[in-house]
């Protein structure tokens, strides 16, 4: 019975790679073709205010694709996908940072409830499971601000995340090491601000992680 019904899934429901949307073996996370285009290294940049920020992806190509039909489009089961290469490059370049909590970029609920779902919170609880450590509810969105991408300035996009995020319960904060989950770093105002009220609020060693960045630079 279960072996008919793993064979019915994989008939309705196939695996397709996220980077090129064929279908692949249900314990594969991307395509062959797709698998010869994954960067050798990882990149840092760095969040507003002097957050380092890890990436496996540039924002281009096939991996803006990705990123585009995950957030956009209801691929939300590319989540499991697309965390194992941002899981690496956590572990591959958090610097001995020994991380005691997970948390994500929030949306407004209004947002959420229209999308359906926050790729980034899905990110990061798949993140949480590769990589062994909690994923908490830390953050919440209190303004539902424009979107960052629909402004026309970095002023604009400093002033547009400014007191939209608040911390959820102080105390499991404080004193914590703490790796921020986003989709992309554009400008790293929205995750520079979400990194700013962790701190505020008492977190120690405040870190950020997001599958694909803008103008990276490689470390070393």
């Amino acid at each position: 019975m279960n072996k008919l019904f793993s064979t019915l899934v994989r008939i309705f429901y196939p695996q397709r790679c996220p980077y090129c949307n064929c279908v692949i073996e249900h314990n594969m996370i991307q395509c062959e073709v797709c698998a010869k285009q994954m960067p050798a290294r990882y990149f840092q940049n760095f969040a507003k205010g002097g957050y380092p920020c890890y990436s496996p992806f540039f924002y281009q190509g096939i991996f803006a694709t990705a990123v585009k039909r995950f957030k956009f489009h209801n691929f939300s089961q590319y989540a499991s996908q697309l965390a194992v290469p941002l899981a690496a490059s956590i572990m591959d370049m958090k610097n001995d940072v020994a991380f005691d909590l997970v948390t994500y970029v929030p949306m407004h609920p209004s947002r959420e409830r229209k999308r359906g779902y926050n790729q980034s919170k899905l990110l990061a609880r798949e993140v949480s499971k590769l990589i062994g450590i909690e994923c908490a509810d830390l953050l919440e969105k209190v303004k539902n601000n424009p979107e960052q991408h629909k402004c026309t300035s970095s002023k604009e996009r400093k002033e547009n995340v400014k007191g939209v995020f608040s911390v959820v319960d102080k105390q499991a904060v404080k004193g914590k090491n703490i790796l921020v989950i986003d989709d992309i770093l554009t400008s790293g105002y929205t995750l520079g601000e979400c990194c700013r009220v962790l701190s505020k609020a008492g977190g120690r060693v405040i870190q950020c992680a997001t599958l694909c960045a803008r103008n990276n630079l490689p470390v070393g």
